[in-house]
């Protein structure tokens, strides 16, 4: 499933939606015991010690098949957690998808399968944005805190602040007796360990783990018109001077008509430095740092930088990319990508397809068959790499964060280690419409499907019943990866594959160039804040006014500026930061 691409192309799967500043209340089931009440006694185990049974793995269900070597979450029998039923208080954000969290069809199914009822109180604002994080703080700080945060954005330095003053369980004592999908998930990624763990050794968050194969490229994906490229004569290009020509020829042939040709387009929430510099240096994108013989450096003061601020710089001035590469919307790229009649736009950077145009999985002749990834493209010193994310993509760590008003953590562990078995992986982000595959069947990769869905995951007929991937899930490269296909009915998926291991996977750059998620201490979080923020502003205008020609990457004073007013702003104590946590990271 693509909803991965969707959450980075500006519609984000993992949203907001706006609504009142506050928190509301879901309305809660009478006749419930709470989780911190004295009957807790029922499932076995005193509120403060870890007595109760340990969690086992169940046997495996009949009927299901894996393809040969699958590694991945297991439909499992499973038993009840609770004998009488529990109830928790979880504090989740609002979404359209999900609905009403308690009247949601995967809400019900869990709790009909564990005994454990759930209280919501849904949050407005944007996860990603500091909107989110001042309405929980302030919830921190008056005390009114939930048992847990379901899908609340955590950063891992504000997990770390939290445990530390301990308002975040430590999880880590639970994980091995009360966590066996997870410990069996662990067994298949034994790298997320590490990505879960804090400074202190604590963990503070029920992990995520999504092998999300194309999303690993995305920050990079290119695409170009394949019916324009034959028009004029040409290839798909290898190299900066290749992609040159081909977009000139583009603009001569005009094949928009009337002088209405866009060759390139792209829009402000898909970078154009995450796929051009990489034809200059190793490039990640923002925060733009990577590893070079264990040294952190950033990317955006180097020559290479500027050397690939001037070829972005003589594009935008041959009109070869839009004018409003930097301003333009999703619906502004939508409007490029679905012009009536035919295509205007010869090539776009885009996480997928439908960054830009309107996907129609029904009809073969569909225009966005016509885009094809590219490759990275070779520089003019040889350089050449995909961008690729070994370690952001795979471990989510705020997905369930515990707090320590929770008097029975171990019960909040076994509910959501329950959520790891494939079928609740399943009901939980596309909803109880699927069907398991039969012998034969064919996933996106080729081999024997395991599953299948009757509706595609952003279509309506999920609306209420999926958690829209705000649950704790497990979704694993081969799980991903062996959804059925049906070749009369071909969806976006197996393209989306195939293009990214045959365009960009083999071009990544060696892991231990890639900046790997760091967690900051109290005073260094602070102070990478304000720095890092006014350093992304600087790096992003700069960007744009160096493209657009109101500076001159080519003009040396005007270079020697910007990279004065980088270190004004604080690169080298930034670095020294970032140095730091990664000597942590590494141990």
């Amino acid at each position: 499933m693509s909803e991965d691409q969707a959450r980075q192309d500006g519609v984000r799967r993992r949203s907001f939606v706006a609504g009142a500043l506050g928190i509301t209340a879901a309305a809660s089931t009478g006749g419930v015991l709470s989780g911190c009440s004295a009957s807790e006694a029922a499932v076995g185990a005193s509120p403060d010690s870890l007595s109760a049974p340990a969690a086992q793995l169940g046997a495996k269900k009949a009927g299901i098949n894996y393809p040969p070597g699958y590694v991945g979450p297991v439909a499992r029998e499973q038993r009840a957690i609770v004998t009488e039923p529990v109830t928790f208080t979880l504090v989740v954000p609002q979404n359209l998808t999900v609905g009403d969290w308690s009247k949601n069809a995967f809400t019900h199914w869990m709790q009909q399968q564990t005994g454990i009822r759930i209280e919501f109180r849904q949050v407005a604002g944007n996860g990603d944005d500091p909107e989110t994080m001042t309405k929980v703080n302030a919830m921190m700080a008056a005390g009114d805190i939930p048992d847990a945060f379901l899908g609340i954005t955590f950063t891992r330095s504000q997990l770390y602040l939290y445990g530390a003053q301990n308002l975040f369980v430590d999880l880590d004592p639970y994980l091995d007796k009360y966590a066996p999908n997870l410990q069996s998930a662990l067994k298949d990624y034994p790298e997320a360990r590490k990505l879960m763990v804090s400074p202190d050794k604590s963990i503070y968050s029920f992990p995520d783990l999504n092998d999300c194969y194309h999303c690993r490229a995305s920050n990079g994906r290119t695409f170009l018109n394949t019916d324009w490229i034959r028009k004029v004569g040409l290839s798909m290009p290898t190299t900066t001077g290749e992609f040159r020509e081909l977009l000139t020829a583009f603009k001569r042939a005009d094949p928009g008509g009337r002088g209405r040709t866009v060759p390139f387009a792209g829009f402000k929430d898909a970078p154009l430095d995450t796929y051009f510099m990489n034809a200059f240096l190793y490039n990640p994108g923002d925060p733009w740092l990577v590893v070079n013989d264990g040294k952190v450096e950033a990317n955006y003061v180097k020559d290479e930088w500027r050397e690939a601020l001037k070829y972005l710089r003589g594009l935008y001035a041959d009109g070869l990319l839009n004018k409003d590469v930097f301003t333009a919307d999703q619906d502004q790229m939508n409007r490029y990508g679905n012009n009536p009649g035919a295509p205007v736009i010869g090539g776009a950077r885009a996480y997928y397809w439908g960054s830009f145009l309107t996907i129609d999985q029904t009809d073969p002749n569909a225009r966005w068959h016509q885009y094809a990834t590219v490759p990275p493209l070779e520089g003019p010193n040889g350089t050449r790499y995909a961008a690729w994310d070994y370690l952001k993509v795979g471990v989510e760590v705020s997905t369930l964060v515990v707090t320590r008003k929770c008097r029975r953590p171990d019960l909040l562990v076994r509910w959501a280690d329950f959520q790891l078995d494939l079928e609740a992986v399943l009901r939980s982000y596309a909803g109880p419409d699927f069907r398991w595959s039969v012998k034969g069947d064919k996933g996106i990769n080729g081999k024997q499907s395991i599953y299948g869905f009757d509706s595609t995951w952003n279509s309506d007929a999920t609306k209420g019943k999926t958690w829209d991937q705000y649950g704790v899930m497990y979704r694993s490269g081969d799980f991903r990866l062996s959804e059925r296909v049906d070749p009369r009915k071909a969806t976006f998926e197996s393209p989306l594959y195939t293009q990214t291991r045959d365009q960009q996977f083999p071009y990544k750059q060696p892991l231990e160039l890639q900046f790997p998620p760091v967690t900051l201490e109290a005073d260094q979080a602070a102070q990478d804040a304000e720095i890092g923020l006014n350093l992304k502003g600087e790096v992003t205008t700069s960007l744009a006014k160096f493209v657009t020609g109101k500076l001159d990457p080519s003009d040396d004073r005007q270079w020697r500026d910007y990279t004065d007013r980088i270190g004004r702003i604080g690169l080298r104590p930034y670095l020294e930061i970032q140095q730091a946590a990664y000597e942590t990271y590494q141990g």
